[in-house]
């Protein structure tokens, strides 16, 4: 489980420096080393927003949880690594920034679609408020069926009913009947992926 890979990292009992960062900053590094095949520690805390004591302690416990292995050129995905980052891939169906001012949940937005997630939303309260936790101002979440997008709970049509983006946008990501979306927004595109990763990590 992706969920208990990241737990792992961040265990409170962990021998050594606590852990400062959070499971989302542990699935940003995971994500990058993934995409790249090589990241350097300088690299990592760009993507994840880190300082540098912060990243050598996340890239010690990526290390001694076999995660990844130190090359030369950067840290490395190991065969545990790779599994792990294909079953993210697996879940993470789609990751990009959107134009989604006209929901108003902030003026920079992002979307991710988690395969096959829409059973697991209720209403979507969930991933607000990880999001928010996680730095976003605001989040929607929509599952897609039957070739829409709706609120869950109560079956409004986000097209139908609303904008077109970030609609027209999350439809070119190709996704499958089942899958759940979900938007976030606020100040910057760093604050709204996190949010957005922090309200994928309540579905999986």
């Amino acid at each position: 489980m992706v969920l208990e890979t990241l737990r792992e990292v961040l265990d409170s009992d962990y021998r050594g420096p606590r852990a400062v960062f959070t499971q989302v900053h542990v699935l940003e590094a995971l994500i990058a080393i993934g995409k790249t095949g090589s990241v350097g520690r300088g690299k990592l805390g760009t993507v994840t927003g880190l300082g540098q004591g912060e990243v050598r302690t996340l890239i010690k416990r990526l290390k001694d949880n076999d995660l990844i292995v130190i090359e030369a050129n950067g840290c490395a995905l190991s065969k545990k690594g790779e599994r792990e980052y294909a079953k993210i891939v697996s879940l993470l169906a789609w990751s990009s920034p959107v134009d989604a001012k006209s929901l108003h949940i902030g003026m920079r937005c992002w979307a991710v679609a988690v395969s096959g997630a829409a059973k697991k939303v209720r209403y979507g309260i969930e991933q607000r408020d990880a999001a928010i936790k996680a730095g976003a101002d605001g989040a929607f979440t929509a599952i897609f069926r039957t070739g829409r997008f709706s609120v869950p709970g109560e079956g409004t049509d986000c097209e139908k009913n609303g904008p077109e983006e970030p609609w027209t946008t999350v439809r070119t990501a190709g996704l499958s009947d089942g899958d759940a979306v979900i938007v976030t927004g606020s100040h910057s595109d760093a604050d709204s992926e996190n949010g957005a990763l922090a309200a994928f990590l309540t579905l999986v």
